[in-house]
């Protein structure tokens, strides 16, 4: 799904969606069988788009579940000095419980309690600048900012077949210490 704010690109879109072809022009018998502009296969099959839809039932109960699964993290892990959930104690805004980052201090310690205790937790996503094609952009220059987050953050378990006493006991666990 791609939603836009700026109707003017909505012509665009639909363009490189599909590997840059016009496909308002080939449909009306009216394409020169030429692409402009660079495009991809972004678009998705039938099945997928069928799957999408049916899934739009679900998902202000699945947001529902993973918000409250992030808020009980949040309250449960609040007085853990070693301890900070990203996204957390913020009333100007609402977190989307996609991911349960937090960041730690010795984070592989944490890391191997969870994993002795059958929890599984990891980073997610190297960040940008350690792939070799933004070497161009990045070479020489210093993150340290980046480089402490890097080292420091761990991502907890959040997704719809968790309940709240799985997050209370992953919780249990993170509180016994490391």
């Amino acid at each position: 799904m791609l939603i836009i704010k700026d109707k003017e690109l909505v012509d665009k879109a639909e363009r490189i969606r599909w590997f840059g072809i016009d496909r308002k022009a080939k449909q009306k018998g009216i394409w020169e069988n030429d692409i402009l502009e660079i495009g991809y296969k972004y678009q998705m099959t039938d099945i997928a788009a069928a799957m999408g839809i049916v899934s739009l039932d679900e998902f202000d109960d699945q947001s529902k579940l993973r918000k409250n699964l992030f808020k009980t993290y949040e309250e449960e892990l609040a007085n853990c000095d070693r301890l900070r959930v990203v996204g957390s104690g913020f009333t100007d805004r609402e977190h989307a419980a996609w991911l349960l980052t937090v960041i730690v201090e010795d984070r592989y310690k944490l890391q191997e309690k969870l994993r002795d205790n059958m929890i599984e937790s990891n980073q997610v996503h190297f960040r940008n600048d350690r792939y070799s094609i933004f070497k161009e952009f990045t070479d020489g220059k210093k993150f340290p900012n980046m480089d402490k987050v890097e080292d420091d953050y761990l991502v907890l378990p959040l997704h719809t077949k968790m309940t709240v006493e799985d997050v209370k006991r992953v919780c249990s666990v993170i509180k016994s210490g490391w």
